[in-house]
C-alpha cells in the first residue's frame, strides 16, 4: 500500500479504558481492565469479566463506553441487573457506580484515557475510510493479515465485512490461492453438512456427482465463513472438528482428506450473547476469534459518508461515461448536507444503491437531494406533535408474519412497539415535557432522549422543558 497524507497526522486517538472490581460474592476481589468500547459480565467464558456466581447469567450484562459516557445494559438476564438497588434495563453510570449482577456485586474503578494505534492510510483493500474509527480498523488489519490468525469480523448488515475478508486474503501469503465463500445464513438446513465437508455421487438424495466441500475448495487460500451466527447448532459440532484437525471426510467416504485453509468468519449478530443464551458452541467461538475486528456503522463514521460517495461516483461515472452519460455528475452543496445528515441503517451497501440511483436520475449533472429519495425533510416540529404521530402506528401484533421470523427479530419488534407506544403516551401526557416524562418513567433525561432517537422520535425541540 502507498503512504497518503495521513501519515504525517497523529497515528493514534484517545479511547476510554474501564476498570472493574468484584466488591463483594463468589468472586470477590476478582477485577479487569478492559481498553475496548465494549465489554461484558457473565458466567460465559466468552465474558470479559467471567463469574463463578450461579444466579449470573452466560452473557448477563453489558458495558459501552462512548463520547456520552458509559452506558449500562441488562442482556436479557435471569436475575436481573441493579444499579443502587433498582433493577435496571439500561442506564448511564459513572465511576464509583456499584453494580449488582446476581449475588455479585461490582464497582466501576476508572473510565481513563490509553493510547491506541490508528493507520496512516485511508484505505485497506477496497475498504475506505479517514475517519479515526476506520483507521484504527485499518491499523489491526495491517498487523493481522500477514499472519495465519482465524478472524471473526463483526458488524451492522451493509458495513463490508466480505471485503474485510477479502483484503485480509489479497494482502497476505495466500494471495495466489483460493477465496471461496460460504454463506451460512443462505443454506438448507438439508444441504449446510455436505457444503462443509462435501460428499460422494450417491450419499443422499441428490448427490448427483462427487463434490467437494467448502475447505477442499479453499485449500490454499482463504475461506469466507459469512453470517457464521446463521450455522445450525448440530452442525457447529462438525465445522469445529475440521478447524481442528485440518481434515474433511465427504459425507458417504471413509477417506481423509487434509486441508491447508486459513478461516476469516463474519457475523451481525452479537456471538458472545449467543454463547451465553446456548444459541452458539463457546469452543466454536473461541476458534473463531483468535482475533476479533468490529466495523463501525456508517452513522458512526463522519464525513467518510462523502468520501464514499464521491468514490462512488467516480465508480458510476467510469462505467457509464460516453455510453450513457456525457460527464460525471456531481453533488450539489446541499446534496452533501442531506448525505451527512441520514442515519443509512443499511450502512454502505446502502449508501451505493443511494449513489447509483441519483446518479442515473439527476439533471444537467447535478445531483440535488430530490435526487436522493432519502426521505421527507421537515422542519423542527414540538415533542408532542412527534409523539402523536408516532402513536398512528400500532405496536406490533401477533399475526403470521411475526411468527414467520427468527425469536430474537420478532420479540425486537414487539419490544420496540410497546416502546413506542408507551413513550407516546407518556409524551402526551406530559406536553412534551422531557423532564416530566423521565420523572414519571423512572429515567434520566438524558436516556430518555437516546430512546427517542433510536426509536425514531427524536426529531423534536425541547420547548417543553
Amino acid at each position: 500500500m502507498t503512504t497518503t497524507f495521513f501519515a504525517a497526522q497523529h497515528t493514534h486517538k484517545q479511547l476510554r479504558r474501564v476498570m472493574l472490581r468484584v466488591k463483594d460474592g463468589p468472586d470477590r476481589g476478582s477485577q479487569i481492565t478492559v481498553a475496548r468500547s465494549r465489554l461484558t459480565i457473565g458466567r460465559s467464558a466468552v465474558n470479559d469479566l467471567v463469574l463463578s456466581d450461579t444466579s449470573v447469567s452466560g452473557t448477563h450484562a453489558e458495558i459501552v463506553i462512548g463520547d456520552a459516557g458509559v452506558l449500562l445494559h441488562d442482556l436479557d438476564s435471569t436475575n436481573g441487573t441493579f444499579v443502587q438497588g433498582i433493577r435496571i434495563k439500561s442506564a448511564w453510570i459513572e465511576a464509583g457506580a456499584a453494580v449488582k449482577v446476581g449475588k455479585t456485586d461490582i464497582e466501576l474503578l476508572s473510565a481513563d484515557e490509553v493510547q491506541v494505534p490508528i493507520s496512516g492510510e485511508d484505505h485497506f483493500g477496497a475498504l475506505y475510510g479517514r475517519s479515526a474509527a476506520m483507521r484504527e480498523v485499518f491499523a489491526t488489519l495491517e498487523r493481522v493479515a500477514p499472519t495465519e490468525m482465524s478472524v471473526l469480523i463483526g458488524g451492522e448488515t451493509g458495513t463490508g465485512k466480505e471485503l474485510v475478508a477479502r483484503a485480509l486474503h489479497d494482502e497476505s501469503n495466500r494471495a495466489p490461492g483460493p477465496f471461496v465463500v460460504l454463506d451460512c445464513g443462505s443454506l438448507p438446513r438439508e444441504l449446510a453438512e455436505a457444503a462443509i465437508l462435501g460428499h460422494k455421487k450417491g450419499s443422499f438424495t441428490g448427490a448427483m456427482s462427487d463434490r467437494p466441500g467448502c475447505f477442499e475448495e479453499g485449500n490454499g487460500g482463504t475461506l469466507f465463513l459469512d453470517e457464521i451466527g446463521e450455522l445450525p447448532l448440530d452442525l457447529q459440532p462438525k465445522l469445529l472438528r475440521v478447524l481442528d484437525r485440518r481434515e474433511v471426510q465427504r459425507i458417504g467416504e471413509s477417506q481423509v482428506r487434509k486441508v491447508d485453509v486459513r478461516v476469516v468468519a463474519a457475523t451481525h449478530r452479537d456471538l458472545r450473547m449467543m454463547v451465553g443464551q446456548g444459541l452458539f458452541r463457546e469452543d466454536l467461538y473461541f476458534r473463531l476469534s483468535v482475533m476479533s475486528v468490529d466495523l463501525p456503522p456508517l452513522r458512526e463514521r463522519g464525513e467518510d459518508v462523502l468520501m464514499l460517495s464521491d468514490r462512488f461516483l467516480e465508480d458510476f461515472a467510469r462505467v457509464y461515461q460516453g455510453a450513457q452519460i456525457a460527464s460525471k455528475p456531481v453533488f450539489s452543496q446541499a446534496a452533501r448536507e442531506a448525505l451527512l445528515g441520514e442515519q443509512f441503517p443499511g450502512n454502505v451497501r446502502q449508501l451505493k444503491n443511494i449513489i447509483q440511483r441519483a446518479a442515473h436520475l439527476c439533471r444537467a449533472g447535478v445531483i440535488e437531494p430530490s435526487d436522493l429519495h432519502l426521505g421527507r425533510r421537515e422542519e423542527p416540529r414540538s415533542i408532542t406533535d412527534t409523539a402523536r404521530e408516532s402513536r398512528a402506528a400500532p405496536p406490533a401484533s401477533f399475526d403470521e408474519a411475526l411468527f414467520a421470523q427468527p425469536f430474537k427479530d420478532a420479540k425486537q419488534q414487539m419490544v420496540d412497539g410497546f416502546e413506542r407506544e408507551y413513550f407516546s403516551r407518556l409524551l402526551d401526557r406530559t406536553d412534551g415535557n422531557l423532564s416530566r416524562a423521565a420523572a414519571e418513567a423512572g429515567i434520566t433525561r438524558y436516556y430518555l432522549r437516546e430512546l427517542l432517537k433510536r426509536l425514531g422520535m427524536h426529531k423534536v425541540r425541547d420547548d417543553g422543558d
